[in-house]
Formats: C-alpha cells, structure tokens, sequence
C-alpha cells in the first residue's frame, strides 16, 4: 500500500510538474506574439542612406551615391506577420467602430476644384495638429476640401479612442478598413474609391503628412494647369525607367478613373503605392507626367541647413518634403504663402529619357510581386508603423 501511495504521489508530482511547464510555454507564446512583440529587438532602419532604390541590375549598389534617401532594413530586411488571426479579431470590431464608407453619392457628390487627401498614421496626431495650424487653414469655400485618411482597425484600445474622439471633435478625419503597416497601396486604392465615390473633383492630391504645403499658391495655378491625363509630382529616374514619389500625386480625375476601370481579375496591387501606380500607368498611352521642381524632396526639408531661419519659402516651393512638427508651424508662419507667377510644364524628357517602369529592378527591401487587388493581399510583413525618415 505505500508502494502504491508513494507511486501514485510521483505521477500526480510529475503531472503539476508538466501542466506548470505548459502553461509556461503557452504564456510565452501569446506574449511574444503580440503586436508589439512581432519584431526582434536588435532590428533598426537607416533612413541617412544615400542609396539608391535601384540599379542597372536591380540590386542595391551600397557605392552608389544618389541624392534620393533610402531606408536599409539591417540585419533583417522583413519580418513575418504573426501566425495567430490578428485581422479576424479586428473585423469583430468592424461594426463598432465609423470606418469610411464607400457608397457612391451620385448626383449628390460635393464639387470642388481640389480634392486634398493627407495619408496619415494613427499615432500621428502631432502631425496633424501642426497641419491644421498651418496650410489647413486654406481648406475653405468650395474650391478646395481637405481630409486625413488613416488605418481604422487599431488594436490598441487607448489609440483607437483617441483617434475616434478626434475625427468626432475635428471633423476632417476618416478611418479607413485597414490595419496598418506597409500597406500602402492597398491605402492608395481606399483613397481613390473614397474620393470618387463622394466628390466631383478637377484634380485629386494625395500627400504625406509631413509635407509643408504652399496651397495658396497651387490653387491659383490650377485653373491654367491641364484638365486630362496630368500626373504631376517629384519624379525618380534611374535604371532606365521613372516613377512618381508617393509623398506628393496630383492626378486629374480622367487618370483615377482609368485606374479604377481596370479589369478587376487582373488589376495588381503592391505593397508601396508609388510602385503600384507605376504598374497602373504603364497602360495609360496618353498620361502627361509633370516633374516639378519646385516640389523639394530630399534630404528631409527639417534637416537641412538651407531651411535654417529661411522666409518665403513659398517665393520659390510648391511644397517641402520631410516637414516635421516644429519646422512645419515655422514655415507656417514664414511661407508668404500668395499666388505666384505660373509657367509652362517642361517636357518630361528634358528631366528623364523614359516614362517606362520596371519594378523588377527594385533591389529586395522594396522588391515585391504584385498580386491581384481583389483578393485583398497581403506580403508577410511586418504591422508596425512605417517610421520613415523622422529622428534618423
């Protein structure tokens, strides 16, 4: 009988021994995939780089010295979404929260001259206040209309309040039905659906949220600007093909609707716009592309030295890149933001020899395959806010 009572006391010891063990383990594994724990901790983004996006063969060239600032992910260039259905509990609260809605209005759609959609981050809001400060404050009357549009299933639950009682208190925020991370075409293709579906605009802008504005300027140049097939923002040209950066895309509306009237079973998305549009574009025979260069793009407009104590700088921009919180209120109150003299738009070959584009050649950060929008598609990677250039 002791035999017995002492055996029986082993397995029952050896039994709490392993269910400990276990719900361990299961902690540690919950834990370590959370959205915040997704990405190992020795992972850091070079945004000083000089490289270029591409070379002749489609790699990185690290030797190659351009003046386009390239993020270089090392030592992990993608991390792996997590395996647990983090967007099937998100849509659990689709229903709960005033995601943007994509019924057309028809008849009834607002007309305006210009359409401004500023893409923002959830945790932004220092950035959009400083916006709203500043050139926001010509977002008025009927020639121009103005909104942020950021990532509506936010997991945090104290982010997801405060973003919802700003759009309430602001009126100038949508929340699009995406979770964030680098999606920024799938954003790109929410916008245009949005845009057409509630306005009749002349012209649609979509612009980063730290770019500084000369509005002002752009609307009283407008009018003498051309109606059809115009596509008009900063131009990378490299490898023998060219693309429009996404920071700054100004499109007549003939050019979205082409994009949307793509055949659905064959229209490609990807996971960074300015690539993506690059595809769409390649079947547009008729596009104007406009390079402008009063439109500054690198390095970022708040570190360089030319902008220290700077006036006036909309005598001589249309807009200024990489325009963080304190150089945005700056150049707000020192702009001189008035109408300007307009001149022609030179031929883009005088800038580019090509308007081919070819993402192939983008070397592996930025290298993906396109996929077919319609499946909603998603490349593995990494939920977590996209830094850019700011504090690097």
């Amino acid at each position: 009988m002791n035999f017995n009572r002492r055996s029986a006391i082993v397995v029952y010891s050896l039994f709490i021994s392993a269910f400990a063990c276990t719900v361990v383990l299961m902690v540690y594994i919950h834990f370590s995939t959370l959205p915040g724990q997704l990405f190992r901790p020795n992972q850091t983004i070079d945004y000083n780089s000089s490289d270029s996006f591409v070379t002749d063969d489609g790699q990185r060239n690290p030797n190659k010295n351009t003046s386009t600032a390239i993020p270089t992910l090392h030592p992990v260039t993608q991390t792996k979404a997590p395996t647990f259905s983090l967007e099937k509990e998100v849509m659990a609260l689709a229903n709960l929260l005033p995601i943007m809605e994509f019924k057309d209005m028809g008849s009834n759609k607002q007309k305006v001259l210009l359409l401004i959609i500023v893409s923002t981050a959830p945790q932004r809001f220092d950035r959009r206040q400083a916006i709203r400060d500043t050139w926001w404050r010509h977002c008025n009357g009927s020639q121009v209309k103005c909104v942020f549009i950021t990532d509506g299933f936010i997991v945090d639950q104290v982010l997801r309040n405060k973003t919802v009682q700003e759009r309430d208190k602001y009126k100038d925020l949508e929340l699009q039905p995406l979770l964030g991370g680098r999606e920024f075409g799938l954003r790109f293709l929410n916008h245009i659906k949005w845009a057409m579906a509630k306005f009749d605009f002349q012209y649609l802008l979509r612009i980063d949220d730290d770019y500084f504005l000369c509005l002002r300027r752009l609307l009283a140049e407008l009018p003498a600007r051309p109606k059809e097939n115009l596509v008009w923002g900063h131009f990378h040209c490299e490898s023998g093909m060219t693309w429009i950066d996404e920071s700054f895309m100004l499109f007549s509306p003939d050019i979205i609707h082409k994009f949307l009237s793509q055949n659905e079973s064959t229209m490609l998305c990807h996971p960074h716009a300015d690539q993506q549009i690059g595809l769409w574009l390649k079947n547009i025979s008729t596009k104007r592309y406009f390079h402008d260069t009063r439109l500054y793009h690198d390095p970022p407009a708040a570190f360089a030295p030319q902008f220290v104590n700077v006036t006036n700088v909309c005598n001589t921009y249309l807009g200024l890149h990489g325009t963080y919180v304190e150089k945005m209120r700056y150049f707000g109150e020192n702009a001189n933001d008035t109408a300007k003299d307009v001149h022609s738009i030179p031929s883009f070959s005088s800038y580019c020899r090509t308007t081919a584009f070819d993402h192939t050649k983008f070397y592996a950060p930025y290298r993906f395959d396109p996929k077919p929008c319609k499946d909603n598609p998603s490349w593995n990677l990494e939920r977590k806010m996209f830094v850019g250039r700011e504090n690097h």
